[in-house]
């Protein structure tokens, strides 16, 4: 019986944690049409040189983070350059960033960003990585990755 009881507690602990758990904005209006239909190209090109699956790419932007798909990484770190938003020591460039975020998004962006400002990483693709990390866990609801 005791363990009858524990066993739902956990159940019931499960479903409340997992009711908390922010749902990412996905409609019509949000991720911006715009800037998937701008970017198309570049994830193309970014897929193929980096081997990530969509799947990866669909798992990180919608549901969890996780930290085991050097591809999904270097995918980050493809669309930074092909975008010109990064250097060559993977040092993110705000105003450029801030130039391509549609006006009506730029508030979004900066409060997520806010905290995000010091990277950590080894490798340019870590550094891209903690950037994309960073950035769903300020704000998992408006996150996006292409």
């Amino acid at each position: 019986m005791i363990l009858l009881s524990m066993g739902l507690l956990l159940l019931d602990l499960m479903f409340t944690l997992a009711a908390d758990k922010p749902v990412p904005r996905r409609d019509a209006e949000y991720p911006p049409p715009s800037a998937l239909e701008g970017a198309i190209d570049m994830h193309r090109e970014c897929v193929a040189e980096t081997g990530v699956t969509e799947a990866a790419i669909r798992r990180f932007s919608d549901e969890d983070i996780f930290e085991d798909d050097e591809n999904l990484k270097c995918y980050m770190n493809c669309l930074f350059h092909k975008s010109n938003l990064t250097d060559d020591k993977g040092e993110l460039h705000l105003g450029k960033m801030m130039e391509v975020i549609p006006k009506e998004y730029e508030n979004i962006a900066l409060k997520m960003g806010i905290k995000c400002t010091k990277p950590k990483g080894k490798s340019l693709c870590e550094r891209a990585f903690w950037f994309h990390k960073c950035w769903k866990t300020a704000d998992p609801v408006h996150y996006f990755l292409l």
